[in-house]
């Protein structure tokens, strides 16, 4: 594996020209063949960029065509001899400017960004008419991406009424789901319901009779006694003391039966180990030694799949965690050996050198590529519910070092990857899913006759360890509450899994270890729809399946 120390000085070093900028420019600057350093923060930023148009001829008249808008980094930008607005980058008014152009041409890609720059807001508060305005125009133009946002405000009633059902059916749409494969939060949360109603219910009915238990176990104790203390001698009171004694062991036996039901159905057990936990909220690429290949199974080409894996634990301004660099390397591990991925890993990476690790790895991946991110560390929360992945060298200030979900999430939108799932085992992980709708359901695992819209469109999912809630650093193996339960399904798993079948497959696991600690975690699954999400299917395929190539 190679090493990469982040702590040495950033030099900018710009090769190639404009015609083979993005197969030539890399984040990290080399010196001498070996790797020195990154660009600045600056350069490698998503910005609307406005490239050039193309010079056209017509008979004797040569004229330069419109100019093309895309999402790229500063730095591409500027060596296409592209323009973009170097200060202010956030404004509504500049962000319109460079794609209200294409979009009013009835472009459907750029109709979309129109409608999420209109829902974001920008630098004024968002205009959810407009931006349901111009989603039906983009879903009209053939935007599955379109569809699925619009689907996302009909649920929340943004921009609209709330409709869920006209919501599903519109998901359905998008994703080309037949039948009752997807459900809504709503139906979701009824089905949770129904399931808790039931264990309070069983709980209580258990409750009732340890209750008689230990009525009859009380009565028939003071028989027993009553009996000796009396030191009766007859054959008739020896004869009556044997049969209060045998219905005393049974009794006895069925309150320990009740206990034990009782105790399996208990959702908070204390073991005496409150004293492990420790909350995550608030050094360099070890890469793998072989190139990433394509993966087939069952006849299917699932494309090459690569994984960033980043853990950061030693931290300067916060408090120090204990298990993210074992977490890290472990997940790196069993993805490589298990699962064929190209891994890169960050170990106690500061905010360049996690940004850097984003952008390289947008440079070495296809349209047909899988990419797996997951990062172990800090994460907080602001006042105005952004979420925030915290760098080695984040600092407790307003203008300390970390990198925005909102960032993170274009970058995800500028991959060509047709599948990307990002793995937070930090606090307010699902941050990162914005202003999208829940939905839940769909295939857990690949077999025959899955509809096509899950193997050929996009998908764009986070997995966090635990919703928007505080996580558990340590469960006492070496590793957190999370990724021990995480290593434990990726090592044993023998099936096709979907995003949706490993959230299955972790949140009983991940809430029994966390009640035993007292703090109640469940994994969470969402869409990151501001990164294109499409209604594709990320898919983990292990070594184990037959037919792999």
């Amino acid at each position: 594996m190679k090493l990469f120390n982040p702590f040495l000085a950033t030099v900018l070093l710009v090769v190639g020209s404009a015609g083979n900028a993005a197969e030539n420019w890399q984040p990290y600057v080399q010196n001498n063949g070996t790797l020195a350093g990154v660009q600045p923060i600056d350069a490698m930023m998503v910005v609307d960029c406005l490239l050039p148009g193309q010079m056209r001829r017509s008979g004797a008249m040569s004229y330069m065509g419109p100019r093309l808008p895309v999402k790229t980094t500063a730095q591409l930008c500027a060596m296409r001899g592209g323009e973009y607005v170097a200060y202010d980058r956030a404004s509504l008014e500049n962000s319109l400017a460079v794609w209200m152009e294409k979009a009013k041409g009835g472009d459907a890609q750029a109709q979309f960004y129109v409608g999420q720059i209109y829902e974001k807001g920008m630098d004024t508060a968002p205009d959810y008419a407009k931006a349901a305005e111009w989603y039906k125009k983009a879903a009209a133009s053939g935007s599955n991406e379109a569809k699925l946002s619009l689907a996302a405000m009909m649920e929340s009633g943004h921009g609209m009424p709330v409709d869920t059902t006209a919501a599903v059916n519109l998901y359905r749409e998008a994703m080309g789901i037949k039948g009752q494969d997807l459900i809504s939060q709503e139906e979701a949360d009824a089905r949770v319901a129904e399931v808790e109603r039931r264990n309070a219910q069983l709980r209580s009915e258990l409750a009732m009779q340890r209750s008689e238990a230990d009525a009859q176990v009380n009565q028939l104790q003071a028989q027993v006694a009553a009996l000796k203390s009396a030191n009766a001698s007859q054959q008739s009171d020896a004869k009556k003391m044997a049969a209060l004694e045998r219905s005393l062991k049974e009794a006895m036996q069925q309150r320990a039966e009740v206990d034990k039901k009782l105790a399996d159905a208990e959702s908070s057990v204390q073991d005496g180990t409150e004293n492990l936990a420790q909350t995550r909220s608030v050094p360099a690429p070890l890469v793998s030694g072989t190139s990433a290949a394509p993966i087939a199974a069952r006849g299917v080409k699932f494309g090459k799949y690569h994984a960033l894996i980043i853990g950061v634990q030693n931290y300067i301004s916060y408090d120090p965690l204990k298990t993210p660099i074992s977490d890290a390397k472990a997940i790196a591990n069993v993805l490589e050996d298990r699962y064929g991925f190209e891994t890169t890993t960050l170990l106690d990476a500061d905010f360049s050198s996690i940004v850097g690790g984003i952008v390289d790895l947008s440079t070495k991946i296809g349209p047909d590529d899988n990419v797996l991110i997951y990062f172990a560390g800090h994460g907080i929360l602001n006042a105005a519910q952004r979420g925030f992945w915290l760098p080695l060298d984040a600092q407790q200030s307003e203008r300390s070092p970390a990198l925005p979900t909102e960032t993170l999430a274009e970058f995800l939108a500028m991959f060509k990857a047709r599948s990307v799932l990002v793995i937070a085992d930090s606090c307010f992980g699902s941050a990162l899913s914005g202003s999208v709708g829940s939905y839940t359901g769909g295939p857990a695992e690949y077999k025959e006759g899955i509809p096509s819209g899950y193997m050929n469109r996009k998908a764009r999912y986070v997995l966090s360890s635990g919703g928007l809630s505080p996580v558990l650093d340590q469960a006492g193996d070496g590793h957190s509450v999370f990724a021990s339960a995480l290593l434990k399904v990726l090592r044993e798993n023998d099936r096709i899994l979907t995003q949706t079948g490993l959230e299955r497959a972790l949140v009983g696991p991940v809430q029994a270890s966390s009640r035993k600690i007292g703090i109640a975690q469940t994994p969470d699954l969402k869409k990151v729809r501001e990164a294109g999400d499409a209604g594709g299917a990320f898919f983990l395929v292990p070594r184990s399946v037959p037919d792999k190539g």
